[in-house]
């Protein structure tokens, strides 16, 4: 089984086409989108249309829900609200609808996917420590676990002696006896310092996750941006990544 899962769209249809046509390429079983899939960016309905398309499984993230309508903006950042409520503007109903109905955890095989912690999606958790994937894989089952949502790609393997460690590089064997948390990045948005869009892939049966990164037209994604007079910063970092 291969999956390719990707996470933190963004509005950014530039990107999500170029992560796209790798999963064309690259002919995994399940496509899943982790969520996220609007705010920011100046293509929602693109997107939206776009994932509802290629991906089989659909999570939902923070952004996804608030331009649902389920949830309010209190805890977002001035920037974010204000990419939300020209989401909000922009976006369809149908496409609205769409984003209403995505899932907050799935579960495949021996893998969970979660826009933030599975164990609490809700909480919109942001994981960067080795002690918050701990408490993660502690309430989970699955040998492996996929998150989003901090934009920052990365591989955290804890081996059957209940050590954990992050893994150097984009490329982890996996482990007889080892579980694996992995951080897919960002599609629109990274924030690592990479200004190319991040994507993961596990072959389950040939025991290998990676991380992918693919270049995209940058230079158009913000040129949108500030057609649609959002924010300029949220065009500016698309170029620094962070």
């Amino acid at each position: 089984m291969r999956y390719f899962v990707f996470s933190d769209v963004h509005g950014n249809v530039e990107a999500l086409e170029r992560v796209l046509e790798e999963a064309e390429r690259l002919r995994p079983d399940l496509v899943v989108s982790l969520g996220d899939v609007v705010g920011y960016g100046a293509n929602p309905n693109e997107c939206v249309a776009l994932v509802e398309g290629r991906a089989s499984l659909r999570i939902a993230g923070n952004h996804d829900v608030a331009a649902a309508g389920l949830i309010d903006t209190g805890s977002f950042s001035e920037t974010a609200e204000r990419a939300i409520r020209w989401t909000c503007r922009t976006i369809v109903p149908s496409n609205r609808e769409l984003l209403g109905e995505y899932d907050t955890v799935r579960r495949h095989g021996d893998c969970v996917f979660a826009h933030a912690s599975p164990a609490a999606p809700m909480d919109w958790e942001y994981v960067y420590t080795l002690t918050q994937v701990d408490a993660i894989l502690a309430k989970t089952a699955e040998r492996f676990v996929f998150i989003g949502h901090t934009h920052v790609p990365g591989i955290v393997e804890r081996d059957g002696a209940g050590g954990s460690r992050v893994i150097r590089g984009t490329f982890a064997a996996v482990a007889p006896g080892s579980r694996y948390l992995v951080n897919v990045g960002s599609v629109g948005q990274p924030r690592d310092g990479v200004a190319a869009a991040s994507f993961a892939l596990l072959d389950a049966r040939k025991g290998i996750i990676s991380i992918r990164r693919v270049p995209y037209d940058v230079r158009g994604a913000q040129d949108k941006i500030r057609s649609a007079g959002l924010p300029e910063s949220l065009a500016v970092r698309l170029a620094t990544a962070r």
